[in-house]
């Protein structure tokens, strides 16, 4: 029995250090921002979700205009769409979807976040990609920030040495703004003046055999409510559509042809789709793109520049 209670004892004590451990660690280390005490993330992804959306609520009169998109959307630095009257911020997050950003754009509205208007960008992740998938990953769940309580699970999650050691900022990497504009900003990933001998190259889809398209019905519902809700508030909201490139087509073409049927049955229900680049696919070069996924500033801000040129004075989807 003595022997019983030593070995308890023992694995009590280990238990003990363990939690203790991974306590101490993501309270000061603090990966994903939950605890308040990290406010730079440079080559590491925060729980943009939470912290964006804490962030609008805590400062309800110092934006009325928003991106939402998934992770395509950082760097369209909508910052440079400022005037006068509205003042943009960056509500890209990882796989964020459009129930995620319905729901972040009611939480505006019932706290008194004045918005007048709203891109909400994207790309085949409309289809795939599901809000539920994230409720057990602590980069994308949403925690209310607003409610004061202890974040145990962020607390014992488990200690990453690659977070302690943090990022080779040498290398190319992003900067996740929370703090100020909402923006990525990408380091060292591509000459400055690259445009003056990189031309970005422009190419047909090509041809695959037709499939049978899928049942849109949970993207068209979520889709009209954001809509009818941006109608009645008197909202402009604009839907981006995302350029993809090239090697992303090949990679994954049967998505990429049912996000076209996507597109069409959203047309023909009334919707005004912002299709910067048409149907054309972009070639991957490091001035235009980080990654397959990707696209580079250099692309973001002629998408913006379009948009101010010929976007802002519609409501789209009227």
């Amino acid at each position: 029995m003595r022997a019983f209670l030593k070995k308890a004892a023992f694995f009590g004590l280990i238990v003990l250090l363990y939690f203790s451990a991974t306590s101490v660690y993501n309270y000061l280390i603090d990966p994903y921002g939950i605890m308040g005490n990290r406010k730079e993330f440079k080559g590491i992804r925060p729980n943009e979700h939470s912290l964006k959306v804490h962030y609008v609520l805590q400062n309800p009169n110092k934006f009325n205009s928003f991106l939402f998109s998934n992770s395509k959307g950082g760097t369209l630095h909508v910052n440079q769409l400022n005037t006068a009257e509205s003042t943009w911020y960056n509500m890209t997050y990882s796989l964020g979807t459009p129930e995620e950003f319905y729901k972040s754009l009611l939480l505006f509205l019932e706290n008194d976040v004045q918005v007048d208007n709203i891109i909400l960008a994207m790309d085949e992740g409309v289809i795939y990609e599901r809000a539920s998938a994230h409720e057990n990953d602590a980069s994308r769940k949403f925690v209310n920030l607003m409610e004061v309580k202890v974040q145990w699970e962020f607390l014992f999650l488990p200690i990453s040495i690659k977070k302690i050691l943090g990022t080779d900022l040498d290398k190319k990497h992003i900067e996740h703004d929370i703090y100020t504009d909402g923006n990525y900003y990408a380091k060292n990933a591509y000459e400055t003046d690259c445009r003056l001998h990189e031309n970005l190259e422009i190419l047909d889809v090509p041809d695959a055999a037709p499939i049978q398209p899928l049942d849109f019905s949970s993207q068209i519902e979520i889709l009209q409510k954001i809509k009818q809700l941006c109608d009645q508030r008197g909202i402009k909201l604009t839907f981006l559509i995302h350029p993809s490139s090239y090697d992303n087509y090949i990679s994954s073409t049967e998505r990429r042809i049912q996000f076209g049927y996507l597109l069409d049955v959203l047309e023909n229900n009334g919707f005004e789709l912002f299709r910067p680049y048409g149907s054309k696919l972009l070639g991957v070069s490091p001035c235009y793109w980080l990654d397959r996924h990707h696209y580079t500033k250099n692309i973001g801000d002629a998408i913006l520049k379009e948009y101010s040129q010929k976007w802002t004075d519609n409501t789209i989807a009227k």
